[in-house]
């Protein structure tokens, strides 16, 4: 008996680390390959549910604020699937989508260590030198097309369409930045901060993605604050405009972009289906507030958006979307402006419990996923698209898992 104990005691053991490699892995793949995170998101949950500890898995989870926030928001979008339109198998496909909130809780729950959250961060960092390489290749003619992605010369996005690629090549300036403050090696210092330079000239001047841009220019703002206070702000919107301006006169591809916008906003007619992408978001915004405004405080339900925007567009014969392209529209029009608050809530509460007493370059990758995701919400459902929902997801509950029995974190 003593012995099938301590046999079940090992089994434990290796599991839970197990789950701790699984999310290095993660932090690897999660920009360049889909079928391996189905995998091993599959082998994170099994290890999980093998390592035991349930009674202080349940207390961390009770008494962290981000995963308390998160199993709030998901339980909503729960319920949202009582009320309003949308066939069963709809409704099942976005409680789906949402689900990946749960590894929030679910590796709070685990104690995630130092040593594995510096794994994960540098598995992610080394996914995105990979991918900043071949961007640049791929811009050199030297790679093949992938028509699938629409990525060619001109806008070398590498495995993602340039959207989700240049949203985490944003991040990746930030990332790399903080690698290169925290190298104690010269040579490795100014490696990542050549890095950190060649991803800020991949997002502005190579990759058509405009999430990017925002992305980039939150991020800015974010560390000139948090390492000079008030007077950096002031120091990123002029150095924001510099870098901005001169995109605009050195790249056609960043100049088109912005002009494209710019044209959009000024020529889009709400009665008129339009099919380039500023002028199509604008009318998927105006339809999708519409019916905000029929069903303010509990929305059409969690997988009812489609069918209520299909009756507000049916007599215009518009185009009907599965989303709107902006996450807080989305979760306002599924569940009313309770879930819109709760989702922001979730945003406050990682915002707040963010350590920047001890390790300030942690802190600030902490507030950095909170940044892009935010920024990124405001253009796509980040919280619903594959890689960005990871990515925020796995990431969150690295940072917010609190567990760094081994002291300060060293990246």
């Amino acid at each position: 008996m003593q012995e099938m104990s301590w046999g079940f005691d090992r089994l434990q053991r290796e599991a839970r680390r197990a789950a701790g490699w699984a999310t290095t892995a993660l932090g690897f793949t999660i920009p360049i390959w889909v079928v391996a995170d189905s995998i091993l998101i599959g082998l994170l949950v099994l290890c999980w549910a093998i390592s035991g500890g349930w009674r202080e898995r349940l207390r961390r989870i009770t008494t962290k604020p981000v995963a308390v926030a998160v199993l709030l928001l998901f339980a909503w979008l729960l319920l949202g699937t009582l009320w309003g339109g949308g066939e069963l198998g709809e409704r099942a496909l976005w409680v789906k989508k949402y689900a990946n909130l749960l590894l929030i809780p679910l590796l709070v729950s685990m104690m995630i260590d130092a040593q594995e959250k510096n794994r994960a961060i540098l598995a992610l960092a080394a996914s995105l030198v990979v991918t900043l390489v071949l961007s640049f290749v791929l811009g050199l003619g030297i790679l093949p097309i992938h028509e699938r992605l629409d990525c060619n010369v001109y806008d070398p996005c590498i495995f993602k369409r340039h959207t989700t690629h240049n949203m985490l090549m944003a991040f990746a300036v930030l990332l790399f930045g903080v690698l290169a403050w925290k190298s104690s090696c010269r040579w490795v210092r100014w490696g990542w901060a050549v890095a950190a330079c060649l991803a800020a000239i991949n997002v502005l001047l190579m990759v058509q993605g405009r999430t990017g841009y925002m992305v980039l220019a939150g991020l800015a703002l974010l560390a000139f604050h948090m390492y000079f206070g008030w007077r950096g702000m002031v120091a990123a919107v002029v150095a924001i405009s510099v870098t901005f301006s001169a995109a605009y006169q050195v790249s056609t591809s960043f100049h088109d972009r912005v002009d494209l916008v710019a044209t959009g906003v000024t020529q889009w007619n709400p009665q008129t289906a339009t099919y380039d992408g500023v002028t199509e978001r604008m009318e998927f915004f105006h339809y999708t507030v519409e019916i905000i405004q029929d069903h303010p405080l509990l929305g059409v339900g969690t997988g009812g958006f489609a069918q209520a925007y299909a009756q507000h567009v049916q007599k215009l014969g518009l185009p009907v979307p599965t989303h709107p392209h902006n996450q807080y529209l989305l979760v306002m029009a599924q569940v009313g402006v309770v879930g819109f608050c709760l989702l922001l809530w979730l945003f406050i509460q990682q915002w707040r419990v963010t350590d920047l007493t001890g390790d300030a370059t942690c802190g600030l990758l902490a507030r950095g996923l909170v940044v892009t995701i935010a920024i990124g919400c405001l253009f796509q459902p980040a919280l619903n698209d594959h890689t960005e929902k990871l990515f925020y997801c796995l990431f969150s509950g690295l940072m917010c898992s609190g567990a760094d029995s081994q002291g300060e974190t060293k990246i």
